[in-house]
């Protein structure tokens, strides 16, 4: 009886060990160990150094699964070494509007839209301390779409990483060209140096900079111009001091000329009743206070711009600007 409590025991224990192990691996895993998922081959030019098996693939910062696989293919026709990189999307990365999920041709039919659009992948630096890449899907609209496997539809364009293409770009530049123009500069400094060269031209500089400044110094152009800023200067004080008293007169003289025109247009009003609407004299008195008239206004704008622009006394109508 024991013995049968011992191995019952026991057998309950390795069971619940096994459903534990079982749970932790779905718990751990996230449940992706049984979802379906879609595997899709990618080839990159340059190197892919950083980049490991169980690297994160992400959409615009959105994980969609991980790296499977890394191979390197040797072809033997043309003696070229490629090396295929293989990842896995999840199916639970799409879901439709509503929130169902889509089938596994629903999201392989996504995908093939997104890549026709200009979906590509490219190596993209993970974390600086660790130095580890993964793989970023996103739109280049512009960039080609090439194909490098037997079967396009399980496969995703790929462009170069930022870093690769500093990399081309840093081969490409002359380096010994630009060294040796380089060592050529320094040694003409330096014989240019050791022979005085150097020395004696800033001598030659310095020497036509004093000769220069001298030179303005006793020039009698710069004495001119400062006495005719000092003129400036003071004709410009004089119109502040006297301009206004000279307002003040325009406007009471501009005053008693409109008292005058309104005298004038009463008498006219009474010579009118006295003489006739349609006579010569009355034309032409009208006439002459439309003119008063029109020159009491000028006298009043005048006025009215001198307040608001003294300096159009010594500029002219330009300074009203």
């Amino acid at each position: 009886m024991t013995a049968k409590l011992y191995k019952t025991a026991v057998g309950a224990f390795v069971v619940a060990g096994v459903i534990l192990f079982v749970a932790a691996i779905v718990f751990l895993g996230g449940g992706k160990m049984f979802s379906e998922s879609l595997r899709y081959v990618l080839y990159f030019d340059g190197s892919v150094s950083g980049l490991a098996i169980g690297a994160p693939v992400v959409f615009r910062g959105v994980p969609m699964g991980s790296v499977t696989q890394i191979s390197l293919v040797a072809n033997s026709r043309d003696s070229n070494i490629t090396i295929p990189v293989t990842i896995r999307i999840d199916n639970q990365s799409f879901i439709r509007a509503n929130g169902e999920a889509l089938s596994e041709e629903g999201q392989a039919e996504i995908i093939k839209r997104m890549i026709e659009r200009g979906l590509r992948a490219r190596l993209q630096l993970g974390s600086l301390i660790t130095g580890q890449y993964r793989v970023e899907l996103d739109f280049f609209p512009n960039t080609p779409m090439n194909f490098r496997s037997s079967d396009p539809e399980s496969e995703i364009p790929t462009i170069p990483s930022p870093i690769d293409t500093l990399q081309r770009a840093i081969t490409r530049l002359p380096i010994d060209q630009i060294a040796d123009s380089l060592v050529a500069v320094l040694n003409n400094l330096t014989e240019a140096v050791g022979d005085g060269q150097l020395k004696a031209a800033l001598g030659e500089f310095t020497g036509a900079f004093h000769a220069a400044r001298a030179l303005l110094e006793e020039s009698p152009l710069v004495g001119s111009l400062q006495r005719s800023l000092a003129r400036i200067d003071g004709a410009t004080e004089n119109v502040n001091r006297e301009l206004p008293a000279a307002l003040a007169a325009f406007e009471r003289a501009m005053n008693s000329l409109a008292r005058a025109a309104d005298g004038l247009r009463g008498a006219a009003g009474s010579a009118e009743a006295a003489i006739g609407r349609d006579s010569p004299t009355m034309n032409d008195l009208r006439r002459l206070l439309k003119e008063a008239t029109a020159a009491a206004r000028a006298i009043r704008n005048f006025t009215d711009m001198l307040e608001r622009n003294p300096e159009a006394l010594l500029k002219g109508r330009q300074g009203t600007r």
